[in-house]
C-alpha cells in the first residue's frame, strides 16, 4: 500500500494544482464507512417513501445502487473525493447570456450556472487525476449524475458538513458554493480523512432557513424539495400549478437564497439575468447551441422557457402580458401553451 503521509500531501498538492479546493480517500472496506453508508440509507429510504423527491424518479430508482457503492463499483478498492467551486458565487465569472437592456422582461439564472457546466469541470479534474496516480489503474468518475451519495462521501472524509440547506459547507470557505465529484480506482490506496475546523456552526446561525421564502428548510430535516425553487425550476418537469408559480417568483432556473447568505453574505448580486424576450424570439437551435457546455443544458430550452412563462405571469403587467400572448400564437410546444392556460 501507498505510504499514508506521503500520498495525504500528494493528493493534497495535485487536487488544488488541477483547480480543485480539497480531497479525501476513503477506502471501500471501511466498516464504519458502510456503517455511515446504511444509516444514510434509511434516511433517504424514508424522504422517498414520504413522497419528498417529487418527480426526480431517478433518485428512488438509483437508490438500491448507492445503498452500496462497494458492488456498484466492482473492484474499486477506494474513492477520492473532490470538491472545487467552478466560480460560483463570482459575479465576474463568465456565463453565455448575451446583457440586458434597462427595459428588458428579466428571469434569473443561478449564479452557480456561471463559467463552465461543473459537470464538465469536474470531470476534467477527476481524469487528470485518475492520469497522475501512478500507474495504469481502472478509474470510475462519478459528478452528480452517477449512483453516489457524494455529501455523505465528502463529510465522512472531513471536507466539511452539511448545513440545514442539505448542501456541503467547507471550512476556509464558510459557505457551501462547491461542488462535489467522485473517482473510485482499483489501487489500494490509504485512507485519508480529514477534521473540519468549521469557524461557527450551523445552529448558531440559521441563515439559509431564515432566507429560504418557501419553507423548504426545516432544521434537522432533510430539505422538502416539493416546496424547493431549484427543484420546482430543474427538476419538475411537468407544469406547474399557481401555488407551485408564485414560489419560483423570477426564477428560471435554480435559486442562489440560501446559498447566498451563508455567512460570509454575498456582497453582490452574482445571479444571471436573462432577457425574457430574448428568451423566447430565439431560435430554439441558437440557443442549445449557446447553452451547450452551460449547466441550463441539463433543463433544456423548453423548461427554462416554460419557467419563463410563470416569471412572466408573476409579473403581472402589460409588458409581460403582452410577451405572453406572443409566445401563445407562436410557440408550438404543447408543455409551453399547457402552462399558459394553467391558471
Amino acid at each position: 500500500m501507498v505510504n499514508h503521509d506521503d500520498f495525504k500531501i500528494w493528493l493534497n498538492k495535485t487536487v488544488k494544482k488541477l483547480g480543485g479546493h480539497s480531497a479525501c480517500c476513503i477506502r471501500l472496506d471501511d466498516p464504519n464507512f458502510k456503517e455511515a453508508v446504511y444509516k444514510n440509507n434509511k434516511i433517504v429510504s424514508k424522504w422517498i417513501d414520504q413522497g419528498m423527491h417529487g418527480e426526480m424518479e431517478y433518485l428512488k430508482k438509483m437508490l438500491p445502487e448507492k445503498s452500496e457503492p462497494w458492488k456498484t463499483f466492482p473492484g474499486a478498492k477506494a474513492v477520492i473525493v473532490v470538491i472545487f467551486t467552478n466560480s460560483w458565487g463570482d459575479p465576474k465569472a463568465k456565463h453565455p447570456f448575451p446583457k440586458i437592456k434597462n427595459d428588458s422582461l428579466v428571469g434569473y439564472i443561478s449564479s452557480y450556472a456561471r463559467e463552465i457546466d461543473y459537470h464538465i469541470k469536474g470531470q476534467q479534474i477527476l481524469s487528470e487525476l485518475s492520469k497522475l496516480i501512478g500507474r495504469k489503474i481502472n478509474a470510475i468518475t462519478a459528478i452528480d449524475t452517477k449512483p453516489v451519495y457524494e455529501r455523505l462521501f465528502a463529510t465522512y472524509g472531513g471536507l466539511g458538513i452539511i448545513g440545514p440547506n442539505d448542501l456541503l459547507r467547507v471550512p476556509d470557505r464558510t459557505n457551501v458554493r462547491v461542488f462535489i465529484g467522485s473517482l473510485f480506482v482499483d489501487v489500494d490506496l490509504p485512507s485519508v480523512i480529514h477534521d473540519p475546523k468549521m469557524p461557527f456552526n450551523c445552529n448558531d446561525c440559521m441563515a439559509c432557513i431564515k432566507n429560504c421564502p418557501t419553507n423548504a428548510i426545516y432544521p434537522g430535516k432533510p430539505i422538502n424539495a416539493l416546496k424547493c425553487i431549484s427543484y420546482l425550476t430543474i427538476e419538475k418537469r411537468s407544469i406547474l400549478n399557481k401555488f407551485e408559480g408564485e414560489m419560483i417568483e423570477d426564477w428560471i432556473f435554480g435559486c442562489d437564497l440560501c446559498s447566498n447568505v451563508c455567512p460570509p453574505r454575498e456582497k453582490n448580486d452574482s445571479r444571471i439575468p436573462v432577457d425574457l424576450e430574448w428568451l423566447f424570439k430565439s431560435s430554439s437551435g441558437s440557443l442549445k447551441k449557446l447553452i451547450k457546455n452551460n449547466a441550463t443544458s441539463y433543463a433544456g430550452v423548453t423548461q427554462l422557457r416554460k419557467n419563463a412563462i410563470i416569471v412572466l405571469k408573476n409579473k403581472k403587467n402589460k409588458k409581460a402580458n403582452n410577451l405572453i400572448d406572443w409566445v401563445k400564437n407562436n410557440s408550438k410546444s404543447k408543455l409551453i401553451l399547457d402552462q399558459i392556460s394553467a391558471w
